[in-house]
């Protein structure tokens, strides 16, 4: 008697492991194939879509973690036609990297999930820089940046400011410089280390720095220990969107 009801047990351990493969690989077959980003982004009302069907725009019904920020809800994100994230307005202050950006500032984000750089849609100090506002529609600009510790990184600023000892501005007076910030570009931005101090920046005024007379709109390069580096590679457009720690 004993060894038929062990049969017995064994018979049914074997039935319930058979049903519950089954039930496995029927779940398994129900879920989608490659689920992209945006699939998991709460969407709140009727999202604006791509031809294809893929969301193009929404605005955000719940608080949303993307890579390293939690996009709060109410937030305005905008999708890639692949499905990846690619920019979100926030709807209230948000932290990034330990950095507090104010509301309305759009990030941009990379295919990974990481900010890339951001606008403000208004002026704002952050770390005691007075930083550019661009507006909800501004374009042809790369934006703010931070290192990965959330310091700030490259930054337009809004006014002529002096820092370290030098004045530094991102634009000048009208016919009295104005091309030359121009034609610099990202040149123009002031440039930190992850400590915080001056890397690089364009002059406001003509300056002594150092012994060196220097003139307004030159772009001058710091060591971190605070001294002239006449011989570094002005930092521009090119490799901006890299994250190794400089």
């Amino acid at each position: 008697m004993t060894r038929i009801v062990s049969i017995l047990n064994r018979k049914s351990i074997l039935v319930l492991a058979l049903t519950l493969g089954l039930s496995s690989l029927q779940a398994a077959r129900n879920l989608p194939e490659g689920p992209t980003p945006q699939a998991e982004v709460p969407c709140g009302g009727t999202p604006k879509r791509f031809d294809n069907g893929q969301v193009e725009q929404c605005t955000l019904a719940l608080a949303h973690r993307h890579g390293e920020v939690t996009l709060p809800a109410g937030s305005l994100v905008t999708f890639h036609k692949t499905g990846e994230l690619a920019e979100a307005v926030l709807s209230a202050p948000t932290l990034v990297s330990g950095q507090l950006l104010p509301a309305k500032a759009t990030l941009f984000f990379d295919p990974v999930g990481r900010m890339r750089h951001f606008w403000l849609q208004e002026e704002a100090t952050i770390e005691g820089h007075r930083l550019r506002g661009m507006g909800r529609f501004y374009t042809g600009y790369l934006g703010h940046m931070l290192h990965a510790n959330g310091k700030l990184r490259a930054v337009w600023l809004a006014e002529e400011e002096t820092i370290d000892g030098l004045p530094c501005a991102s634009t000048l007076p009208v016919l009295r410089g104005a091309w030359t910030a121009v034609k610099l570009g990202a040149q123009a931005m002031a440039w930190f280390y992850g400590d915080g101090r001056l890397r690089q920046a364009m002059l406001a005024q003509d300056t002594t720095y150092q012994g060196q007379a220097l003139k307004k709109g030159t772009v001058v390069s710091l060591r971190r220990d605070g001294t002239l580096d006449a011989a570094a590679k002005k930092l521009d457009w090119a490799g901006w969107g890299t994250f190794q720690e400089d």
